[in-house]
């Protein structure tokens, strides 16, 4: 006995963003002064699903000493409060791959992210593999731009963008924004898009000028970078 569907399901369009997280994703900062735009989008990528297990953060020394330790209250802004959190401290970037690579493995967590300088090929290739075998997502977060090679099904490169304007006061700072772009992927073309984080949700967003509805001068500088990167 056979089936035939009267409506096909739809192919999903490869140019829109994808907001659902692969198995292994990498997160680059564009500028090393991006590399905190860089954690809110990887920490977003990780923080969408509706998944009550936990989420790992592995930090390096390196990336402790450059820029701090996690800070509690940011990283809840993000969806990931300290109830769901497991913050690991790994000196050596091999430590901190390992660790990673037996938390997604385990089935005990919703993802992970590490902080990574260079990461060899088949670290992430084993990456890939356990996120896969655990039912979770991972993200390697790194503070600059990247050349090398990566098993990563999807490498973001992101830069920090002017806030939005704020409904209430026009000289405070508005919703946070970004530009991600997607440089690689095997799902589809490269793309690149303005994002916003939404206010009741924490989540991040397509920036709602581009959606359809009315830009001020600040979206539409925004959304102009965003377009001439893709």
């Amino acid at each position: 006995m056979s089936l035939t569907l009267l409506h096909p399901l739809p192919t999903p369009d490869p140019t829109l963003f994808p907001s659902l997280c692969e198995p292994l994703e990498e997160a680059a900062a564009a500028e090393p002064a991006d590399a905190a735009a860089a954690l809110a989008f990887a920490l977003g990528r990780l923080a969408g699903p509706k998944d009550a297990r936990p989420v790992v953060l592995v930090t390096t020394g390196l990336w402790l000493r450059e820029r701090g330790r996690p800070f509690a209250r940011g990283l809840a802004g993000w969806g990931l409060g300290p109830e769901r959190l497991i913050w690991i401290r790994a000196e050596r970037e091999a430590e901190a791959l390992w660790a990673l690579e037996e938390a997604l493995k385990s089935g005990a967590v919703a993802g992970g992210l590490a902080s990574v300088e260079a990461p060899p090929f088949v670290a992430t290739r084993r990456l890939d593999f356990a996120a896969r075998a655990g039912g979770a997502l991972g993200v390697l977060l790194r503070a600059g731009p990247t050349g090398d090679l990566s098993a990563a099904r999807r490498r973001w490169r992101i830069k920090a963008g002017p806030s939005a304007t704020h409904d209430f006061d026009p000289a405070a700072p508005g919703r946070v924004r970004l530009n991600a772009e997607l440089v690689r992927r095997r799902d589809g073309p490269p793309g690149a898009w303005a994002l916003e984080q939404d206010d009741e949700t924490g989540r991040l967003r397509l920036v709602a000028g581009l959606a359809g509805h009315g830009l001020d001068e600040t979206d539409r500088q925004f959304a102009a970078a965003a377009s001439a990167a893709a």
